[in-house]
């Protein structure tokens, strides 16, 4: 007798392993541990009738790759799930002394490495899936799906810097002490000055000296004094070379915020979702 129920208690921790969560019901996950450091934590959110062709998007959040919290974004990534959006949202390593760009890319890998591990779980894709951020969430989102993977169906840019080859742009960056956590984030260790040579590490930290065919929208504010609009333009311009699809959304008389005018707020969530809607399915 005791083997029997031996047996049955080992059966049903296996069946445990392999359940399946109930698809047709909506999701949310907070804190969702990805990886072994301290900011390695997301937020997942998971619409109701999910299939494997349910448009899924990691999102970053900005703040000059040294501050800042997914909570930035939670009404952003609740707006895309009750568009039948599955949104993983996360905190990644900050840039310092110590820990750049691969490292930052490096986390993000591991949170589409968890999505995928938990796709048959969730009932969700494991491949071609969409991303996004804003400031310097866009920048990391465009060097990942850029650089590092072939997983990427869709890109939304939200004011993201693309391009620190850009002298004129560069020094507006210094003005405002974004340079500094530039250089932290390329891992930079020269002090540039306007009319110095572009350090290399620049030019690999630069979204717009590796594009791939992949639809994007890019959403900035004309009047934007943290990242010039013209860093958009740059990209735009590649693209364009390139012929690879892409949207520029202008908002006129909008700052760094996106959300300074009325209304703003609501049409960059809404055509977040449309573009991910329109190229992450299937």
């Amino acid at each position: 007798m005791n083997h029997i129920l031996l047996f049955l208690f080992v059966i049903s921790l296996s069946g445990c392993s392999t359940s399946k969560l109930d698809g047709t019901k909506q999701l949310e996950l907070t804190d969702v541990k990805y990886g072994k450091y301290e900011r390695n934590k997301m937020d997942i959110y998971l619409p109701q009738n999910r299939t494997a062709n349910t448009p899924f998007v990691v999102n970053i959040h900005g703040g000059a790759w040294t501050v800042g919290d997914k909570s930035y974004d939670t009404s952003l990534s609740k707006y895309l799930l009750s568009k039948g959006i599955a949104v993983a949202n996360i905190n990644y390593r900050y840039a310092t002394s110590d820990t750049h760009l691969p490292e930052l890319l490096d986390d993000v890998d591991n949170v589409f490495k968890y999505l995928i591990a938990h796709s048959k779980e969730w009932n969700t894709r494991s491949t071609g899936f969409s991303i996004t951020g804003q400031s310097s969430g866009a920048h990391v989102s465009l060097m990942y799906a850029y650089t590092k993977t072939d997983k990427i169906k869709a890109i939304v840019d939200r004011c993201g810097p693309t391009d620190f080859t850009d002298a004129s742009t560069l020094w507006q960056f210094s003005n405002q002490q974004l340079l500094d956590a530039a250089n932290k984030m390329s891992g930079n260790k020269t002090i540039w000055k306007e009319g110095d040579p572009i350090p290399e590490l620049y030019i690999k930290s630069s979204p717009v000296k590796s594009v791939k065919n992949i639809p994007i929208l890019i959403i900035h504010g004309d009047q934007d004094p943290v990242v010039p609009i013209k860093q958009s333009y740059n990209l735009i311009d590649e693209l364009k070379q390139k012929n690879y699809p892409h949207k520029l959304l202008i908002f006129r008389g909008a700052d760094h915020s996106l959300d300074a005018l009325p209304g703003n707020s609501v049409k960059k969530i809404t055509s977040t979702a449309e573009w991910i809607n329109k190229y992450g399915k299937n």
